[in-house]
């Protein structure tokens, strides 16, 4: 049994507005987060999430705007992928788990 397939005009629209809604659903979380930081007193700003999130530091920050308390123990200039590794999984995630 064949399958049958849209035209390419209608799936390379489709995918368009797939795109146009992952950069949508991005743009707003980077708001969202923009929005905490600067109520929190953060000089810092997120233009990329998965950049700016990749270390910890940034987000670290980002939670303790949201939750109005401290996260202990963050690596605020980690220097390798381990320091950035931990600072994410064991005190941002453990402080979230435990909130």
């Amino acid at each position: 049994m064949a399958c049958i397939r849209a035209p390419r005009s209608v799936r390379s629209s489709t995918d368009d507005i797939k795109a146009d809604s992952t950069r949508n659903i991005v743009q707003i979380y980077t708001d969202w987060a923009n929005y905490y930081l600067e109520r929190g007193g953060s000089k810092r700003r997120v233009s990329d999430l998965q950049a700016d999130l990749c270390d910890g530091v940034l987000l670290a920050d980002l939670v303790e705007a949201v939750t109005n308390q401290k996260v202990i123990d963050v690596n605020r200039k980690p220097k390798s992928v381990q320091q950035m590794v931990s600072t994410i999984s064991s005190i941002t995630l453990r402080f979230l788990s435990t909130s």
